[in-house]
């Protein structure tokens, strides 16, 4: 007996290693390349990461967006350079969101990450 629970729980452990980082195995990863004052949160640049990461997660609940994770920002978007609002500024704002609110975050413009 002691070497089954041995083994499911060393198992468990293995699982779980192979998952992305902070991606549940249910859900899926997205990113949204932040823009320089289009975004539709209405949030600048100019704000903390933490305010912008907020802000995205309440935008996504308003939406109707069940069980979106903001993960992070990043830097690896594409920077364009121009300064108008609708120029992405380089940062990249990933969230999680289960398989079945795919569509949702589809319609809102975020896109798949692979």
């Amino acid at each position: 007996m002691k070497y089954y629970l041995t083994l499911s729980i060393l198992l468990l452990f293995l699982l779980q290693g192979c998952q992305e980082d902070n991606v549940p195995l249910n859900h899926l990863e997205f990113f949204w390349d932040q823009t320089g004052c289009s975004d539709p949160w209405k949030i600048s640049t100019n704000n903390s990461n933490e305010e912008i990461l907020h802000a995205v997660g309440d935008y996504l609940s308003d939406q109707g967006v069940k069980g979106a994770k903001v993960l992070s920002i990043t830097s690896d978007g594409v920077q364009q350079g121009c300064y108008a609002c609708f120029c992405t500024t380089g940062n990249r704002i990933r969230v999680t969101v289960p398989k079945n609110q795919k569509s949702k975050l589809i319609d809102l413009g975020f896109q798949e990450s692979n």
